[in-house]
């Protein structure tokens, strides 16, 4: 069966793992969103989120699954962090998200999905980042289950993949001894792949999972285990 897949950050080192996951199936079609494309969205921008959905939705009037894996990373703690940093993080990291999940409202179809991707910053507060990216990403917990109820009786399912250290080009910056710290403190000894989170979050678009929602899909390596 042929499906639609709106993911947004599509060019990150997440969002791009999953888009070429997803391209695997000769009856996927893919809506790549981020600042530079191909859709250019910014997720900051109300009027930007309104103009690439449009865009999108015209091209494609049905949509399967939403995933948003957009995201920027802050490290201030709360005695260095400016309110302008804050409201920053907050406007991409958690507004941003809810304003696109706001605009697929009526373009996801009955049975549909979203995937939000948040961190393990959002239950520890946050080791190798900041206050406002923690506050964050805890927000994007909150917002999956606050939807998750909403969207339920439509039979969409809404859920969170939350990774710990990523390999990735935003966590790549990061000092290098902190990373090796990290991956010193994790059980399995390394830093995950954007590969692994990606298919942790194509399992939440599956049928297989169409009994799962609400719920947050920790892939961290067992750093920590709820």
């Amino acid at each position: 069966m042929s499906t639609t897949t709106c993911v947004i950050g599509a060019r990150g080192g997440i969002g791009a793992a999953l888009c070429e996951r997803l391209a695997r199936d000769p009856d996927a079609h893919v809506i790549g969103m981020d600042r530079d494309g191909p859709i250019p969205i910014d997720v900051a921008d109300p009027a930007s989120i309104e103009r690439a959905f449009a865009a999108a939705r015209s091209e494609h009037p049905v949509l399967d699954a939403l995933v948003v894996a957009s995201g920027i990373l802050d490290r201030a703690k709360l005695h260095n962090l400016d309110l302008a940093s804050w409201n920053r993080v907050l406007a991409v990291n958690l507004t941003g998200p809810f304003l696109c999940c706001q605009a697929a409202l009526h373009w996801l179809r009955d049975g549909g999905r979203i995937v939000l991707v948040g961190s393990l910053a959002g239950r520890t507060g946050g080791v190798l980042t900041g206050t406002a990216y923690a506050v964050s990403k805890g927000g994007i917990e909150s917002l999956t289950k606050s939807i998750a109820q909403e969207l339920a009786p439509r039979a969409i399912t809404v859920n969170c993949v939350a990774p710990g250290a990523v390999d990735t080009p935003m966590v790549r910056g990061n000092p290098p001894e902190a990373l090796s710290a990290m991956a010193a403190a994790t059980p399995l000894k390394r830093l995950g792949k954007a590969s692994e989170i990606a298919a942790a979050i194509a399992y939440l678009l599956s049928e297989d999972a169409a009994y799962v929602t609400g719920s947050v899909l920790a892939v961290n390596g067992g750093i920590r285990m709820d």
